[in-house]
């Protein structure tokens, strides 16, 4: 097959599926990354707000630089939100090994630490997360370690969706308060795990920390559970079956 047809059929194949635009980039895609990767807020309603809980490690970077950057060749604007400037200049860093491996990679007609535009008006635009960021419109939002971000700063970041875009939230858990653990806990969003105890080429990594963390971390970090400062006497498990909604007898 002539070289030029054969990339014009690698370009359709990737442009079409953003799990074999990954696979191109990286390697195999885990199975939550598949997940995130395949949302469609034009054809499923609940993939419009997608909240993921994941442990650190698990490549939220780079699965956000991959739909990210599939955003950007389909003409759409993904704004990414991080806690610091640093952070948010790293995920769009992340979206080079996409650039490089696309076989018919969109013209650049701007690169800098914090924007990427194409010349079909394509754009992902990196910015720390304050409730100063306003401004923008966007067709995705990515709001990243969200829940380290003020509550104000979401509020504020929240109305650039368009109507028909979508929002991703990851993170991972930090205490049982703020606009992440309650969204989560809620329910009323896609949710998706990407604990690191059920990815297979983490395990070595998971059996070092479970050594040498502490109970508590290692829940945090690898269980993905949403925890005090320190381990109850009585679990929060053993308090919820304890509630019931029956009335209580009253004894005269």
């Amino acid at each position: 097959m002539d070289d030029a047809l054969r990339q014009f059929f690698e370009g359709l194949v990737v442009g079409l599926d953003p799990v074999a635009r990954f696979e191109r980039a990286i390697g195999d895609a885990d199975e939550w990354q598949r997940e995130v990767l395949l949302t469609d807020p034009s054809g499923q309603p609940e993939d419009q707000f997608v909240t993921v809980l994941a442990s650190r490690q698990t490549g939220k970077s780079t699965t956000i630089g991959c739909l990210a950057y599939d955003d950007v060749t389909r003409g759409k604007t993904c704004l990414l939100a991080a806690p610091s400037q640093r952070q948010s200049q790293e995920l769009l860093r992340r979206i080079t090994a996409f650039v490089q491996s696309d076989p018919v990679p969109p013209k650049l007609v701007r690169s800098s630490l914090s924007e990427i535009e194409t010349s079909d008006g394509g754009r992902v635009i990196s910015i720390p997360a304050t409730d100063g960021a306003r401004g923008f419109t966007c067709d995705t939002l990515i709001l990243d370690e969200a829940a380290w971000l003020d509550d104000d700063a979401i509020a504020a970041l929240l109305p650039m969706r368009k109507p028909d875009g979508r929002v991703l939230m990851m993170s991972t858990p930090r205490g049982r308060e703020g606009f992440f653990h309650d969204t989560w806990s809620a329910g009323r969003t896609r949710r998706i795990f990407a604990r690191s105890v059920d990815i297979p080429r983490l395990a070595s990594k998971v059996e070092y920390d479970r050594r040498f963390m502490s109970e508590i971390r290692f829940r945090a970090e690898h269980l993905c559970e949403f925890l005090g400062g320190g381990l109850p006497l009585i679990s929060r498990d053993v308090l919820d079956r304890a509630i019931s909604e029956r009335p209580a007898l009253c004894l005269i």
